[in-house]
């Protein structure tokens, strides 16, 4: 299930849409609107998720983005990968870069493991 989840991600629409509600829900953080920025990151989410459902995915998987997504399916990655929003989202809130880059860092982490 969590392949599947991750692998998803790598669809051309469904990633387009989640940069795009990523974007602006971190705008309306930085403004301090939860309300903007819930709406945003959800329905793109959602909508990109509702779309591709039943859509074959392995064809995706041999990718370059499938296989940058595919990092993410071990159950620590994918801990990682969902709990990094957490710092972002603090850090934009309080308009605290370290904690954005924090973040993002360890959203990174599972791709340095990877590595080796």
């Amino acid at each position: 299930m969590i392949y599947r989840l991750m692998v998803l991600h790598a669809h051309p629409i469904k990633f387009i849409a989640e940069i795009l509600g990523v974007m602006w829900s971190m705008y309306f953080l930085w403004r301090r609107n939860w309300i903007g920025a819930v709406i945003v990151g959800v329905l793109g989410f959602l909508l990109s998720t509702i779309l591709l459902w039943n859509k074959p995915i392995e064809g995706l998987a041999t990718t370059q983005l499938g296989k940058i997504m595919a990092v993410y399916t071990t159950p620590l990655n994918f801990m990682l990968y969902n709990l990094s929003a957490l710092p972002v989202i603090y850090g934009l809130w309080t308009h605290s870069v370290v904690f954005i880059l924090l973040g993002y860092t360890i959203l990174l982490l599972p791709h340095l493991w990877a590595w080796k």
